[in-house]
C-alpha cells in the first residue's frame, strides 16, 4: 500500500489494515488527548498549552522541580492533565506556578516513592489558568 490511508473503494483503508468510513475517519484521528513525557526535567519544567486542543504531560522528576505553566489560545477553552510520579528514591518537592488559580488551594504533591499526584489546569480562553487536583 503506497500510502497511509487507501481511498479507492470508497472507504479508507490503513496500514494496519482496519476499514474505517465517514465519522468513524474523524473519530480514530481525533480522539484522545496527546501524553507528553518529560522525564528528569531537572529544576523547572515549562508545561506549555497545545497549539488547538488539550493536552497531557506525564512528569518523572528527579530532584525539586519548579512548574510552569504557559500558552492557551484566545477564545479557546483548553485543558491539561499532568501527572506527576516520584522516583524511587521520592522526595521530589514540586513547585506549582504563581499565574494558575486554585479555587481550593494549590494541589498537594506527594513525595513519598512512586507516589502519583494527577491535577487538570483549564485555561479560560482570555487570560487565565484554573487548576484542581483530580487525584493524589
Amino acid at each position: 500500500m503506497p500510502t497511509l490511508l487507501d481511498f479507492s473503494a470508497g472507504v479508507a483503508t490503513g496500514a494496519g489494515g482496519s476499514t474505517f468510513s465517514g465519522g468513524q475517519i474523524v473519530d480514530a484521528m481525533t480522539s484522545g488527548i496527546p501524553m507528553l513525557t518529560k522525564a528528569n526535567p531537572g529544576a523547572s519544567c515549562d508545561l506549555p498549552f497545545a497549539n488547538r486542543g488539550n493536552i497531557g504531560y506525564r512528569i518523572l522528576p528527579d530532584q525539586n522541580c519548579i512548574l510552569s505553566v504557559s500558552g492557551g489560545n484566545v477564545g479557546e477553552l483548553q485543558s491539561m492533565r499532568v501527572l506527576i510520579q516520584q522516583p524511587y528514591g521520592g522526595n521530589c518537592e514540586i513547585t506549582w506556578p504563581d499565574n494558575v488559580i486554585w479555587p481550593d488551594g494549590a494541589a498537594f504533591v506527594d513525595s513519598r516513592i512512586g507516589a502519583i499526584c494527577c491535577v487538570e489546569i483549564m485555561w479560560d480562553g482570555a487570560s487565565r489558568y484554573y487548576g484542581r487536583l483530580i487525584f493524589g
